[in-house]
């Protein structure tokens, strides 16, 4: 079933199921009383049809994700940092406070091996817990039914439960959901593939900006000559491939001194070939434009939920200090489990003191458009991660340089043909304690440019112009990897958590756009839902985060 706007909300802010003591003999009975999970319900079913039962026989994996310990106190912890009064976490420091204790994992894996399941991994903060069976087994486990479906406005075929998955009542206070039992929705793109508009606009071999304008108009270049990343880490959150070779042709032509980029695959990687190989390029490439001495990694997972959650976590406990996604999808067509366990170990990350950047996207103020076979490409909507309050939603701008390299202007990125920087309200987080006001979360918080062809970029054998917030959000990420750097120099701490301190600042250190909409909201002085605060001001910017 698909999920209204009041009813995600409503499942969002409900109160938990209370816990009730769990024994060996509740566990060892054979048809436990279940509680149902609401925010497993998988999103947009009203739309597909379903084609007949899966296979008993046929092996699946999902994800069982646990719910955070201490929320009070992690909540707490947070703000205090924000304001400068606590240190950051280490990843078991974390663990050991704020996430699931061993006894609660074992409780949870003791029921899932009493169903016949094989428990394949748990994550190191103990917040998911890995699983694979055949279709009966899981059916049984999660007290439903799995069948194939069919999305002809997708075109393709998916797996997905019959209805709501359960789990034993004396297991609800501890379990958050069940995530890759659907796989109707994938992660999209922020894009590389935005239409260029055929004027030339920098230096670079496709007409595009080459990295010395892009890092001349933000102000780059007063960091120093040594602000070049020199013993940072950026990981990019990926669904793909890319080609070293295309990545050594960008470096060549603009003599970046990088090294090769590192790759991390969870669950096996992504194994849907080449399709998302202009994506990843994209944004390695941007990043060495930056911040060309930075050991990058590309973490790259399967393009389901399940991967999406096994990369965050692994992400968190690698303890990476700057993390890039330019991949994601409407909130309307995301599963609420989905979001709560993202947003669980995004707390995490945040607690640690990581910057996570994740584009707004492409479709101006109705995100669910550029999502193919949605049911709300009409809606106003914004992109997730990007709307979890502990991500740095990155919007887009068109950008204009003097003969100098300077900025002579900067206005909102909305080129027609439906291509514009995403904005606007979430309908799932409440508005944190750092944006004025009631009601939700807003974004973006910060852009950069993303004009389709203002990037001149080597994707998959040749050059070619891109854009799309898919590039500015590891622009902001190498950027704040140039300050994290000056930090280490001068005896700070890195960054964090940008938005807390961002908010503070009030718009005092960037570049206020304050022209153009994203075809809904409109750029004004100040923080507004076309480019939130506005774009990077280097020495200015950096001096600031680090006062």
């Amino acid at each position: 079933m698909a999920l209204s706007r009041s009813t995600m909300v409503a499942i969002l802010t409900a109160v938990p199921l209370s816990l009730v003591t769990v024994g060996a003999p509740a566990l060892a009975q054979p048809t436990p009383a279940f509680s149902p999970l609401v925010a497993s319900v998988v999103p947009g079913l009203d739309k597909a049809v379903r084609t007949g039962a899966l296979p008993g026989s046929q092996r699946l994996s999902a994800a069982v994700s646990l719910k955070l310990r201490n929320q009070s106190e992690l909540d707490k912890l947070l703000a205090d940092q924000a304001a400068g009064h606590a240190r950051y976490f280490t990843p078991q420091q974390f663990r050991d406070r704020f996430g699931p204790t061993q006894g609660d994992v074992n409780r949870v894996t003791d029921y899932l091996r009493s169903r016949g399941l094989s428990v394949t991994g748990v994550s190191a903060n103990r917040m998911a817990v890995d699983v694979s069976g055949t279709a009966d087994q899981l059916g049984a486990a999660f007290g439903t039914s799995l069948s194939k479906w069919h999305d002809a406005s997708l075109g393709r075929d998916f797996t997905s439960t019959d209805s709501t998955p359960k789990v034993p009542s004396a297991l609800s206070a501890l379990v958050n959901g069940v995530t890759g039992l659907d796989g109707h929705y994938k992660s999209a793109r922020r894009s590389a593939e935005v239409p260029g508009t055929g004027r030339s606009v920098g230096n670079g071999p496709a007409g595009g900006y080459t990295p010395a304008q892009l890092r001349s108009a933000y102000g780059l270049d007063g960091l120093g000559e040594d602000a070049d990343g020199t013993g940072q880490t950026i990981a990019l959150f990926e669904y793909g491939k890319f080609n070293q070779a295309d990545i050594d042709a960008f470096d060549k032509q603009y003599n970046l001194p990088t090294a090769p980029v590192a790759v991390k695959d969870i669950d096996g990687g992504n194994t849907d070939g080449d399709a998302a190989q202009s994506e990843v390029e994209e944004t390695v490439e941007v990043v060495h434009a930056i911040a060309p001495k930075a050991h990058l990694v590309v973490y790259d997972a399967p393009n389901t939920v399940s991967g999406e959650i096994d990369m965050w976590n692994a992400l968190v406990a690698d303890n990476v200090p700057v993390v890039s996604s330019s991949w994601g999808l409407c909130e309307y067509d995301r599963s609420l489990a989905a979001m709560q366990a993202v947003d669980a170990v995004a707390k995490q990350a945040s607690a640690q003191g990581m910057t996570f950047f994740a584009a707004s996207g492409d479709a101006g103020a109705y995100d669910c458009e550029r999502d193919t076979g949605t049911s709300h490409a009409a809606d106003l909507a914004v992109d997730f991660p990007g709307s979890d309050p502990h991500v740095t939603s990155v919007g887009g701008t068109r950008l204009g340089l003097n003969a100098d390299g300077t900025r002579s202007f900067e206005t909102t990125w909305n080129q027609g043909g439906g291509w514009a920087t995403g904005g606007g309200v979430s309908m799932i987080f409440d508005k944190p304690a750092w944006q004025t006001g009631d009601g939700k979360r807003q974004v973006p918080d910060v852009s950069a440019v993303a004009y389709g062809g203002e990037y001149s970029l080597y994707l998959q054998g040749s050059w070619t112009s891109g854009g799309g917030t898919s590039a500015s959000a590891p622009l902001w990420a190498a950027y704040l990897t140039l300050v994290n750097q000056r930090a280490g120099l001068i005896g700070k701490l890195t960054v964090g958590s940008l938005n807390p301190k961002l908010y503070a600042l009030g718009g005092l250190a960037v570049n206020d756009v304050t022209e153009g909409d994203n075809r809904f909201y409109k750029a004004g002085a100040g923080y507004d839902m076309a480019t939130g605060w506005g774009t990077p001001n280097g020495v200015t910017l950096g001096d600031a985060l680090l006062g």
